[in-house]
């Protein structure tokens, strides 16, 4: 899950970075999935360098990956209902909400499939004999 986090924290980097030079004027606003990228890359190092706080590392950047989505996809709709909506926004907006969206998913996937492995290993020590 930490290369996973590497992953998408590098995209909401590149994204945040893409709308903050690319724009035709320059707002730290645009740096805002930069933010993003950058605790969620560092949560996944962390966890990659230290596997005993790997599960706390890996839940608070869950956690702001659904904020982005949340905060991303909000202004999103905002902008899509404004008088004078700047498509280059808008794209960078939905870039991150994409992102940040499928990164939650990616999360509760690998949280899922680790309960259930836990889970299972669980079981399988209560029930072994010692013959």
């Amino acid at each position: 899950m930490a290369k996973t986090a590497l992953l998408f924290g590098s995209l909401l980097i590149a994204n945040g970075l893409l709308g903050y030079f690319l724009s035709d004027r320059s707002s730290i606003t645009a740096l805002i999935p930069a933010i993003f990228g950058t605790i969620i890359l560092v949560c996944g190092t962390v966890s990659s360098c230290l596997p005993n706080l790997a599960k706390h590392f890996m839940h608070v950047s869950a956690l702001f990956g659904l904020l982005g989505t949340l905060a991303a996809g909000g202004r999103l709709l905002s902008t899509i209902t404004s008088d004078t909506p700047n498509q280059f926004v808008q794209i960078n907006l939905a870039a991150m909400t994409a992102i940040c969206g499928g990164y939650v998913f990616a999360c509760f996937r690998s949280f899922k499939a680790a309960g259930r492995a836990r889970r299972a290993a669980e079981s399988d020590s209560g029930q072994s004999t010692d013959g």
